[in-house]
């Protein structure tokens, strides 16, 4: 989890520092009308919501991160979720830098975004990595249920009995 975060943020620090430099005088097209690489300084959330609120994302932000890193973090046990928790905290971690430190201030900064998808948004490796998170979590949270169902389904636990069609012996083997 440690690497992945560690990982994550590096690579967003740099590629947001590369962008900076590469990206400040013109934008470079990749997929030519869908996809290029434009910087734009954001100072709300995921869209550019919020705008006028970057102290409150800035505190949320920091709260997060103090959250996952110490009640998400611990709990985690298996690949998933603790892949997924690295991933969480290094996009929280590599935008609430740019709040931090960027212009115009400590909890006020702009975040740097540069990856641009046509009618959808611009936005950065940070942002990529709690995407990517969210979703993973989801596919972890399936997964344990599916596991807590067939454990229940094998011990003959209350999800087995619930079950339609299930059969409660009455003693005579009856239908209940």
């Amino acid at each position: 989890m440690i690497a992945v975060a560690l990982g994550g943020l590096l690579l967003d620090r740099a590629t947001k520092a590369w962008a900076l430099h590469a990206l400040s005088a013109h934008d470079h097209q990749i997929v030519q009308g869908w996809l290029s690489l434009h910087l734009v300084y954001n100072s709300g959330a995921a869209f550019s919501m919020g705008t006028s609120f970057t102290v409150a994302l800035s505190c949320i932000s920091a709260a997060a991160l103090v959250l996952v890193l110490v009640w998400v973090l611990p709990r985690a046990r298996g690949w998933l979720d603790s892949f997924a928790t690295g991933l969480i905290a290094a996009g929280i971690a590599g935008n609430l830098i740019d709040r931090l430190v960027r212009e115009p201030g400590p909890l006020r900064g702009t975040v740097v975004d540069f990856i641009a998808v046509r009618y959808f948004a611009v936005f950065n490796v940070a942002d990529v990595c709690i995407t990517c998170a969210a979703v993973l979590f989801i596919c972890w949270a399936v997964r344990s249920d599916r596991a807590v169902e067939h454990a229940a389904d094998a011990e003959g636990g209350p999800a087995a009995a619930d079950a339609p069609g299930a059969e409660v012996d009455g003693g005579a083997g009856e239908r209940a």
